[in-house]
């Protein structure tokens, strides 16, 4: 039994824990902003002085320069179209992604027949890089705006399905075995059982095939594209617009960090007991 100066030492701290992380993450928030502005002003004084080596970064514009451009961007309907456009695209290619890429792995998984006969062909295309994919995605499909979705369905479709059949394969028996104890059958089993277990892997595989699908999306639409933020900043290139330029490149490291926070979220929704 406590005391009730031990109990009062106990209770003291637990108290105090909620401001103690509050300042925490406000002192990290602080941390993230600061290294933000420390970015800005190195590249600032890198283009004031004119700095030319080992790098030339006295032929880039100022970052007051950016930010201004990208404020009158911010008042342009076209600007949040093409926005929409990529989004749309990402969207539509990791859903189609995770739709097959699950299934698949379970299946590949628990299948050492399906292993041999589906893993190879998969591990023969897997290595390709998203851009080589082009060419034979605008001879299969009848429209640009379906082979840039396909660039983007690969882009996530590999990580999720690596991550799908290791996590697969490492459900543990004595869970299954007691599932069917139970008596919960093989379909069930892939509801109750593996996926639950399978989950924090998949969502390892979601993030990483997220920004592989903006990697595509990106490259799609500036090699056949006529929307988008990747066809708008390859056209800012060729008019040498370089303010353009940085302000689409800068736009799609937003979206991405964006689009991985989202998973993040979704993932501490779904996985309660992590």
């Amino acid at each position: 039994m406590y005391t009730e100066r031990e109990q009062a030492q106990l209770i003291v701290p637990t108290g105090k824990s909620r401001p103690a992380a509050g300042r925490k993450g406000l002192a990290a928030y602080a941390v993230r902003a600061a290294s933000v502005l420390l970015f800005l002003l190195i590249w600032h004084l890198l283009v004031h002085y004119n700095v030319l080596y080992p790098l030339q970064f006295g032929n880039l514009p100022k970052p007051l320069e950016i930010l201004e451009a990208w404020r009158i961007d911010l008042t342009q309907a076209q600007y949040y179209k093409d926005i929409w456009m990529s989004t749309a695209r990402v969207a539509t290619g990791i859903l189609l992604g995770l739709t097959l890429a699950v299934p698949l792995g379970l299946w590949i998984g628990l299948s050492r027949r399906a292993s041999d006969v589906l893993f190879p062909n998969l591990e023969l295309f897997r290595p390709i890089p998203l851009i080589a994919y082009l060419p034979v995605a605008m001879l299969l499909f009848p429209t640009i705006e379906s082979s840039i979705i396909f660039i983007t369905f690969v882009g996530a479709f590999f990580p999720i399905l690596l991550c799908s059949r290791d996590a697969a394969r490492r459900v543990s028996n004595t869970h299954v075995q007691a599932a069917r104890i139970l008596g919960c059958g093989p379909v069930r089993a892939i509801w109750k059982v593996y996926l639950p277990a399978m989950a924090p892997e998949i969502f390892t595989g979601l993030s990483v095939g997220v920004g592989a699908s903006w990697m595509g999306v990106i490259t799609g639409e500036m090699m056949s594209g006529q929307t988008g933020i990747g066809y708008e900043t390859w056209q800012a290139y060729h008019l040498l617009d370089y303010d353009q330029s940085i302000i689409g490149m800068f736009s799609i490291g937003l979206l991405g960090y964006a689009s991985s926070a989202f998973v993040r979220l979704i993932e501490r929704a779904v996985i309660r007991w992590r």
